[in-house]
Order: C-alpha cells, then structure tokens, then sequence
C-alpha cells in the first residue's frame, strides 16, 4: 500500500499494480517516434495503482504531456479521426435542438453527426485543434470545463467528452463540472479506452501509460464516478473490435494466454526473456491464432474493443448518492 489517494474518489486503500521504470517507457514512445523522455525526466520509476474502493486505475507520479507533444500526436492520421463506432452511438441520444457541449472536442469531428438543428458548443486547448474547428465553422471556446460551467450552469441538454477522461489527472473535477453544466434531464456520455477489454491486458501498449494517458477505466470505476455525482447509468456500451486492431487484438490475447498459465506475470512492458521468447513463437499465425482463441474463452470482455461509452442521465433533482447507496448500485446490472 501507499500514501496516494485515488483522484476519482479520494479513497486511500491503493494498491500497485506494475512498477515501469521510466527508461523502458521511453524507448517504446522512441520507437513509435516520439521523445517523451523530458516528461519522464523527474522520475525512475512509474507505479500503475488501482483503488480498491472504486477500481480506478491511475499512475503515479504524474507525467502529463504538453502543448508540444499533442501536436506531434496530430500528425498521424489516426490520432484525430472523423469516423468512430462512439460518435455513431453517442448520436443516438441527441435529438433535435438540443444544446451540446463537448469537452476536449478536437477538431470537431463529432459535431458532424448531430442534427442540423441542435446547437454545438465545444472546448478545447490544443491551439491547432481550435484553428481547425473554427475554420469549419464551429462555435469552439479555448477554456477549461471548470470555467464554462460556472458561466453556463444548466445550459445543456448533452455533455460528452470522447477520449478525454484518461488524460485528466483530476477526474473528479472535471467530471463535476460537466453535470454541473448539465440540464436536469440531461445526458453525460463519457467514451473512454475499455480497461475491460484486450487493452486490458496489452503489453508494450505505450498510448496508454503517461505522458498520454494518466488514468485506466473499467466499467466498474465509470459507475462508481456515475454514481457519485447522482446520476443513473442508462447504459455502458463496448465497441466491437475494429478491423485495424484486429492483429494487436490477436497478439495481445495470445500472449496474455501464457499469463492465464501462470507461465508469465502480467506486465505493461515486455522485457522478459521468456516473452521475447513468445513473441517470436507467435509470430507464426497460426500458433497466434490458436493460443488467442485459448485465451479469449478464458478473458472476461475479450471480444470487446478499445473503446467503452458511458451514457449517464441527470435527474430532475440531482441528489448526489450515499456511499452505502453506490456500493448497492455497483452491483446493479447494466441494460
């Protein structure tokens, strides 16, 4: 255990989960062509941790990203991308006239998707991403969701944030203000990298350890959050895998089967003499494929995708729920 306090819930029974040292981060940003090394300059040693009261998972110490190195992620074609399973079902809860507000909205890709006749606010910081948008034509304010809410409280009927949750390091703020500038009656839609999901288990997954994501959501800690803000999960939806992660899918299942065995600890970075050893073994295809299907009958949430979508509603009267009331509703299932 240690003295951290889970930034979603402020509970302080944590536990370490990996320990990475930061020179082996590193060397697997620079091999997908990022120097993220003056981010990990301050520190060693990065400890993944989960909070056993709402089964967050966050790193510590915090190493978050600059201006500089989003704009570096904007140059790959797949960072921003205008088509995504979420946006298609995010739009189903969006009816005509309604006033949105996305958070960390990028270039504004998802304003696309909405009826003509509903309004579309947007922030973001990235200074090229609000560029892009407003030359679109697109109303986008470069301000945090703190400040917008407490100009606008009340003003929408939808608040969604898509691939933003990860990266904040204050969940529970952030959060906050987005059912603060909510309807009551409105809709809260959070899309989030599934922790219940093959990205679960990857290995040498750099996009998804600091200094890119702080945070990992499994369904259960998206509830919890739910909860304490007093809102009913209407539902939590896993995409399908995508067709371009299909080969990470299946090299990441077939290596977590050897962990199923007990043969291998889990580990978010493979530098393991006997996981090399694997790695070229399930090079072969049909070895891979063999021993992923092995391994997705075992893993709970397998054929889930990268991706989950939190839909929460607001109440008329928000009443924010009793600790002895979340852990009732933890254990609700989900339509």
């Amino acid at each position: 255990m240690h003295k951290e306090v889970c930034p979603a819930c402020l509970g302080k029974e944590i536990k370490t989960v990996d320990r990475i040292a930061s020179e082996h981060l590193a060397y697997l940003y620079r091999r997908a062509g990022l120097d993220v090394s003056r981010y990990l300059a301050a520190t060693e040693e990065i400890r993944l941790n989960k909070c056993v009261s709402c089964d967050l998972g966050f790193f510590t110490p915090h190493c978050a990203g600059d201006d500089l190195f989003y704009e570096k992620l904007q140059q790959f074609d797949w960072y921003y991308q205008s088509e995504k399973p979420e946006y298609e079902y995010a739009r189903r809860f969006v009816s005509g006239g309604d006033k949105v507000l996305e958070v960390g909205c990028g270039k504004g890709a998802f304003a696309a998707w909405l009826p003509g006749s509903s309004a579309y606010t947007g922030l973001e910081f990235n200074a090229e991403a609000v560029r892009k948008a407003r030359a679109a034509g697109l109303q986008v304010l470069k301000q945090p969701v703190e400040a917008h809410a407490a100009l606008a409280p009340g003003k929408y009927d939808v608040v969604c944030s898509f691939q933003v949750l990860e990266h904040v390091p204050q969940p529970r703020e952030f959060v906050h203000a987005c059912v603060q500038a909510l309807k009551p009656g409105g809709k809260l839609i959070l899309a989030v990298p599934a922790e219940d999901s093959f990205l679960g288990v990857a290995e040498d997954a750099h996009l998804n350890m600091p200094p890119h994501h702080a945070l990992r959501w499994s369904d259960r800690a998206l509830r919890n959050l739910a909860h304490r803000e007093g809102l009913s999960v209407i539902n939590l939806w896993h995409e399908p895998v995508a067709d371009f992660h299909e080969e990470w899918h299946k090299d990441t299942l077939a290596q977590h089967y050897f962990v199923q065995l007990g043969l291998r600890k889990p580990t978010l970075i493979n530098r393991s003499l006997t996981g090399k050893v694997l790695s070229r073994l399930l090079r072969m295809k049909s070895a891979r494929d063999f021993f992923a299907a092995k391994a997705a009958r075992r893993l709970t949430g397998a054929k889930h995708g990268h991706t989950v979508v939190l839909v929460a509603g607001k109440a008329v009267r928000s009443v924010p729920a009793t600790h002895a009331e979340e852990l009732l509703m933890d254990e609700a299932p989900i339509g």
